[in-house]
């Protein structure tokens, strides 16, 4: 008998069918148990040869992480920052050019800003006049004709 069809019903011992029911009952259970751990089992074996060749893959995927990975990792994270490094020198560089090319250009900004600013007054100048001119004649022309 299996151990859960021991004591797990109280049939009467008068009761010949109930008992010989339960007993068909723990019979049924005990096979169809059986024949679940069976397919489990079957589908283990089936899934074996995969199931090696992942074990076998996740071993070396380790071993090659905690061996070569680690010089790999380490190698990637000194080229990262050699990068890094050679980036902010670079940069360093680029913003001494910079300020070099600013003072360099600086008196000629200031030569040309005067030169345009001679330009500009001398534009305003003309343009002063222009009007100045029109209005005069605006206003000697206006009063020959009232």
């Amino acid at each position: 008998m299996a151990a859960d069809c021991n004591n797990s019903q109280n049939t009467p011992k008068w009761d010949v069918l109930g008992r010989v029911a339960q007993q068909g009952d723990c019979a049924d259970n005990r096979l169809q148990s059986y024949r679940n751990n069976l397919s489990e089992r079957e589908q283990a074996l089936k899934n074996g040869p995969q199931n090696l060749k992942q074990d076998y893959d996740n071993k070396m995927n380790s071993l090659h992480d905690s061996t070569v990975g680690r010089w790999d990792n380490a190698r990637d994270a000194e080229k990262q920052k050699l990068a890094d490094e050679r980036s902010r020198v670079d940069q360093k560089i680029q913003n001494g050019r910079d300020r070099l090319d600013a003072i360099r250009n600086a008196p000629k900004n200031r030569l040309d800003s005067l030169r345009n600013a001679g330009s500009e007054e001398r534009q305003r100048w003309d343009n002063l006049k222009s009007q100045t001119g029109s209005d005069v004649s605006n206003f000697l022309g206006g009063g020959n004709s009232q």
